[in-house]
């Protein structure tokens, strides 16, 4: 099995993303071609989602950036992801649940799942990568469930 990471942008562009991928879902066939053709399946891992999922580099968006004004940046020690709801750092409390960008994952979910789900290669699916630790656990397991539900 390989793991191929994928951006939720892939096969529906938004904001600073559209162009990014033009052309990517045809790379994406061929890859499950090519993966099948050596019975090698595939892992589908929707590394990245709209508002980050957990605010950093490796969401395709790292939230909150400080640059030290010359040559450096931080944004590791500072806690924002706004995937699934605002956290504030500084109460420790989660702010308003983001149903519009769930909403959004389950359609990304449902889209690739379509697209590239019934395909030969197809092995398993991550329907989002490394959520962040203060993510609203009931709200990310009913994602996972409703996610599951589409597999």
């Amino acid at each position: 099995m390989v793991r191929l990471p994928v951006g939720d942008f892939t096969l529906n562009q938004y904001g600073p993303y559209v162009g990014c991928t033009d052309g990517a879902d045809e790379y994406i066939m061929r890859m499950y071609d090519w993966c099948a053709e050596y019975n090698i399946t595939i892992l589908l891992d929707v590394h990245t989602m709209k508002g980050s999922q957990n605010g950093f580099d490796n969401s395709g968006q790292a939230m909150d950036v400080v640059w030290d004004g010359e040559f450096n940046f931080t944004h590791w020690d500072i806690q924002t992801a706004k995937w699934i709801s605002n956290y504030d750092a500084v109460t420790g409390e989660t702010g308003n649940i983001n149903y519009v960008n769930i909403r959004w994952g389950l359609k990304v979910a449902k889209d690739f799942l379509i697209k590239y789900g019934s395909h030969s290669a197809f092995g398993g699916f991550q329907p989002v990568n490394e959520p962040w630790w203060n993510t609203p656990l009931p709200v990310l397991k009913d994602f996972y469930r409703a996610v599951r539900k589409m597999v």
